[in-house]
């Protein structure tokens, strides 16, 4: 398991950390209240950061690569698209990823959240 993070089960949900289940939960309550403070909550939505391509000297196939979040849902409230990640550690790969999907989808509002964020 990387970076001593705990897989967890919720709801029949398999989630990569106990972080990111407590963070599902919260955003279940929310969008579960009257009125609802979110909606359309997706888990794990992908985002196009490299599109794959043929190489032209080898014909040899690139395959696109993606940066897939946590959830993204609608603050009702703010009328705004929000994409989420909860990570206990950023790495260099994860920093790159998430600094390009920000440039490259404006139309979203990102947001990491820490352990005490949560």
């Amino acid at each position: 398991m990387k970076y001593h993070s705990k897989r967890t089960t919720v709801n029949g949900i398999k989630f990569a950390s106990k972080l990111e289940s407590e963070r599902y939960q919260q955003l279940r309550l929310l969008s579960q209240t009257v009125p609802p403070l979110i909606k359309d909550l997706v888990l794990q939505p992908e985002f196009q950061i490299f599109r794959g391509y043929v190489d032209p000297e080898t014909g040899e196939k690139v395959r696109s690569r993606f940066y897939v979040a946590d959830f993204q849902y609608v603050d009702v409230e703010a009328h705004k698209v929000i994409v989420e990640d909860t990570k206990g550690i950023e790495t260099d790969v994860f920093r790159l990823k998430w600094d390009y999907v920000r440039s490259e989808y404006p139309q979203f509002e990102f947001r990491m959240l820490k352990r005490e964020d949560v």
